[in-house]
This record gives C-alpha cells, structure tokens and sequence, in this order.
C-alpha cells in the first residue's frame, strides 16, 4: 500500500515512493507496455488440460506469433486452483528470453481452455545484436545505482531481449534484481547505452526449533479501534474534547478499552512461546527497531503503545485470514510468510517477493489496522497465485492488484462490523495522515473514480467498489472464493474489463453460472461487463428509471434524462462509448438529451450535487 498521497491538508501530490527520490534520466519511469495484451475468451477443447506438453503444443499452433522459426517458448510459471490450471509462457529469441512476452493460458478441470492473454511480439523481423557487454560499467547503471541504493546492494543479473517501444526495436539487455539491507528491492532493463525500464518491485501497502503448537492468548483491534466504537476519527469521547485519534501513540483510555481477548495457536519450545507456526512466522526486517516479542507465559497481552501490541496484531489476523483462505480449498497461502511488524518508523508497508511484508509505525502505526495487515498479505496471495503482477505489469493490471487487496480487506472488516464498511483503512487512514480509500464508488470505467488517486490506484476503487457490489449481492462466501479463484488467471498486462470477464468464468467454474446475472449486472455499473441475454441492458422499446440519493436517471429507446433530487443542483453528464472513447459532454442538463449515434450501448456518466454515478443506455433505432 504505498502511500502515494499524503496530506496534512488533503490535496493531491505528485506520486512519491517513500523509499526511494525520483527516478534517473532518461524517461525510466515510464510504463513498459504502450497497448493492451491480446485477449481470448474463446472456447477450446484441449486432451489434457493438466499436461503442460499439452498446452505447450495448443498455443504454439494457436498464436500466430509463435509459429515463426525463430522463436521459442518456456513455461515460466504454472498452479492450478479449484477451477483449473495455469500456466505462463514466455518467447525466447536465439534462445534468450523475450522480456515482457508473457502469454497466460487458463483452463478448467473439464479440459476446456477458456481464456488467453497474449503479450507474444512478431519477432520474424527482428535483428538483434546479441554481443555480450558489462552493463555494471554502463554510465546510466552507475547513475541509477547511487540514486536508489548508495550503499551495499545485492545484485543478480540474467540476459533478456527487451522491445523498446519509444524506438521501436528489439535490444540485448541485462534484467537486474537489486536489494539492500531494508528490504527495498527494484528491478532494471539495462540496455549498452541507456536504461529502457525500472520498476519499484515492493508491493506496498530464526524460527524456533521442533515446534509444537500451544493455545496463547493476546489483546487485539478487531479490526480496529474505530470501527467497533463506531465512530470516526477525532470523534469526541463521551463528550468531551479529547477524541479518538493516535495521540502520538499513546495509551489513552478510549483506544485501549477497544482491544479484545483472542486465543490462537503459537509455537512453544525451550519454555517459550514464539509468534510463529509453518505459514506466519515474524521475523524481523528493518534494522531500526525490536525483533518480534516472546514470552515465558502464553499470554500475549500488551497495551497499544508497545511494539508486541503490533506483532499480536499481525499474527492473529493473518492467521484468520490464511486459514479462511485455505478452508475455501485455495493454496495461495499455504507458504512460509514472514513479516515484520515494525519494520521502519515510515508511514508506509509494502510486500517484497517472495514471502517478506514490511509494515510500517508511522502516523497511526500501520499493524493498529486489520485492514493494512490484510490488504498487504492479499499482495502476497495474489503473487503466489499468479506471479503477473511484478515488472512490466500494465497500470491496470497493478490497479486490479491493489483493489483485489483492498476488496479482501473491507470484505474481512465487514464480516467482523459493517460500520463504515465502505471505508478502507478506517483507523491508518481518513485522517490528517493520509485521506484512506473506499470500496463504494460509483464511477463508471473507463472514468477514473477521484482525481487524487494516480499511478498504479487510478482505477483500483473501480475494482474493488465492483467487487465490494457483488459481496452485498451474493455473500461472502462465494464472492470471496470466485474472488480468490479469479487471481489465478489474470494475465500481466490486462485491463479492468478483462479482470471482469475471468470473475465472471470463475462462477462458472465453481458455481456452474449460479449467480452470472448478478455479477454481470454489478459489473455493469461500473462498465466493466454487459451481457444482454440477463436483460442488464433492454434493447427494446421500454423506459428505465434508477434512481440515487443525488440523481433520477430515465433512459429511452431514443435518449436520455438526468434530474437532480436536489432541484437547484446542476447536472453534467459526458457520454462514452463501450471501449471508454469519450463521445460528448453536456453542462446544465435540464431536458433530455437525444444523441444523433449508431445504435448500441453507452455509457452516460452523471454529476450532480458533489457526486456521480455512470449508467448504461441502450440506443434503439
């Protein structure tokens, strides 16, 4: 969750890694990809859908850019989940992998390929000039080198051939891992004469011997201290000045009284308890602070103010949540975790690959918050589902990645409270630290929902409002699980729509289509899906009316209307097409608008009162 906005008053900055300054010249911040992965969502009988040689031979005569004699492919990555099996390939040139070439093929358990993401180049013009050179002399690797790691640093380095669009041509690179002491770890394409591309690789927001599992008990937020009071951050406590807010760490009344007994298991050896078992173990990271508490007795009890309040905090509901994850039948969670708690005094977490989380205790100290803990582990989930999620990932590809974290963690919230359960971060956030997130927004893709959400979360709470819909829709239980079976399939370089459509298939794996009408529905107000054969979108001659607490929406066969419930609120409404093409704008509606268009679906995106809210209208001519 990397705290990209900051706001002693809330306004929006440009994107700021806390770990690192602004990236060197030339241009590396830029994204690897400059279009969208080819998508198939067809449907393809396969003779074994568990055998990789099988699907190996299916994509090479499939994909039109692997039947070219220069090029090769290998599997890079393969799992499979309660609805099928996955597998990711990657070209290779003269026998050198292909950077940014994943292809991602899922199927289902009854041998039916039902979905293709395809990121394979023409490579049959390709010329490549394959002669070794030493990138760590390069001039602009020194550069980057003493902008981002000053001191020690491990590196490991592997030959790639890397396309670089801003000159259009292939290039023999070097793919260098890079890693301190902290835990901050970037990855680099470094070409003979220049950088072609970076990327941040955090993902933000000694065990004991013989181990044998012992019941403990410890004092935990859950899943903080706002939301079981039910109020908000600076509320006044029982009616005086002194209100619920972080008051520089400390223990006052109002916050403690919120903490709850729990028992779970922990690890007893040599007469000790350690918060660890063979999937949480603590450890610690930063260099900075305190390695995880023990304890002689099995209570783990400790007041907010103190370092073992957090590690409790980490261990107990990341054990909640691996266990829940695990009993739905998915074995994302099922490797060794090891976060610190207390990583460094920043106000910022992040997941670095493998199997390490690095919490931080500045502003409201992160652990406080079940959904910082929860919305970093799901980071590791998806990363262990999937692994297409790192460098040369598109924008939205990464902001699926951080709504799917903030959706699991509003829906972990709202199973525990529902009290503002549209807000995510409840007690780390909505406060003079950082302005938080919510998973109830109404804005209709390919619109952004706020205009303070940039970078890698421009479209996150469009994903995760969709799938916070849906979870209201259906349950927690099987939104969760198409939720969890979803991650497994999504391609590196996808758009939101694409996400869609492999949440859509999930239910049909696991649910044979029980609630496809629901889901298409839901996602349909965020455009994000349509399907007319549910009557989501009437092409017929009849008149449909929604209304909102802001806004009356009627559509026709030939148009539209929008009126504000508030009388003297001006309406604006712009007009997009289904690919997200912005059509047309209209500033203080009053009558209906009639559109001189081709017949067909679009979407109207209406403003009033301070809010908006997209609808679909189909145009019948």
């Amino acid at each position: 969750m990397l705290r990209s906005l900051f706001a002693i008053v809330w306004v929006c900055f440009v994107a700021i890694d806390m770990m690192a300054g602004s990236p060197p010249d030339p241009g590396i911040a830029k994204p690897f990809h400059s279009s969208t992965c080819h998508s198939d969502f067809g449907s393809y009988t396969v003779s074994d859908g568990s055998s990789v040689e099988v699907i190996r031979d299916f994509i090479t005569k499939q994909i039109s850019n692997l039947q070219n004699k220069q090029t090769g492919i290998q599997l890079t990555f393969s799992n499979s989940s309660p609805g099928g099996y996955h597998y990711t390939f990657g070209q290779t040139y003269a026998g050198i992998p292909v950077f940014g070439s994943e292809i991602l093929v899922n199927v289902s358990r009854k041998n039916q390929v039902y979905s293709i993401f395809d990121d394979s180049y023409d490579i049959s013009k390709w010329k490549v000039d394959l002669t070794d050179f030493n990138y760590q002399s390069t001039s602009s690797f020194q550069i980057y080198l003493k902008q981002y790691f000053p001191n020690d640093v491990a590196l490991s380095a592997r030959q790639v051939i890397a396309y670089d669009e801003s000159a259009t041509t292939p290039m023999f690179c070097y793919l260098v891992k890079l890693k301190d002491k902290t835990g901050h770890q970037r990855e680099a394409l470094i070409a003979r004469d220049r950088i072609i591309y970076e990327h941040d690789d955090c993902m933000y927001r000694s065990a004991p011997m013989a181990p044998i599992d012992s019941m403990v008990t410890g004092m935990v937020f859950r899943p903080d201290p706002l939301t079981t009071a039910h109020v908000v951050y600076y509320a006044p406590y029982n009616g005086h000045d002194s209100a619920y807010q972080n008051y520089n760490d400390s223990d006052t009344y109002q916050l403690n009284v919120q903490r709850q007994q729990k028992s779970f298991y922990a690890t007893y050896n040599n007469d000790t308890f350690f918060l660890s078992n063979r999937y949480i173990q603590l450890v610690q990271l930063g260099a900075d602070i305190s390695a995880p508490v023990i304890s002689t007795t099995p209570i783990f009890n400790y007041p907010r103010s103190q370092n073992g309040f957090l590690d409790v905090m980490v261990f107990y509901h990341l054990n909640v949540i691996r266990s829940y994850v695990h009993d739905l039948g998915f074995g994302a969670a099922d490797t060794l975790l090891m976060p610190d708690a207390h990583a460094f005094g920043q106000d910022n977490d992040f997941f670095a690959e493998p199997n390490n989380i690095y919490y931080g205790t500045g502003g409201v100290p992160d652990c406080q918050d079940a959904d910082v803990i929860v919305h970093e582990y799901t980071h590791f989930i998806s990363w262990n589902a999937n692994h297409s999620n790192g460098m040369g990932a598109s924008s939205q590809r990464n902001s699926v990645d951080e709504g799917s974290a903030d959706y699991n963690a509003a829906s972990y919230s709202a199973s525990i409270d529902t009290f503002k359960w549209n807000w995510v971060f409840n007690w780390d956030g909505h406060n003079e630290f950082w302005p938080g997130r919510i998973v109830d927004d109404q804005t209709v893709y390919p619109a952004q929902p706020t205009a303070c959400v940039q970078g890698i979360y421009r479209y996150a709470e469009t994903w995760s409002s969709s799938l916070m819909e849906i979870w209201w829709d259906i349950g927690k239980g099987p939104a969760d699980s198409l939720f969890f079976q979803t991650l497994y399939g999504l391609g590196g370089n996808i758009t939101l729509p694409d996400a869609a459509q492999q949440y859509i298939k999930a239910d049909s794996l696991l649910f044979g289509g029980k609630y496809h009408c629901t889901i298409v529905r839901d996602f349909n107000h965020h455009g994000l899906a349509f399907d007319t054969v549910c009557g989501a979108f009437p092409l017929g001659m009849n008149t449909i009316t929604e209304q909102t607490e802001f806004v009356k929406f009627t559509a026709y066969p030939d148009g539209f209307k929008a009126e504000a419930i508030q009388s003297d609120s001006p309406v604006d409404i712009i007009l997009y097409s289904l690919t997200g093409q912005r059509i047309a704008s209209y500033s203080n509606v009053s009558t209906e608008i009639k559109p001189d268009l081709p017949a067909g679906i679009y979407v109207v995106d209406v403003s009033a009162a301070g809010a908006h809210r997209g609808f679909k209208w189909a145009l019948v001519k």
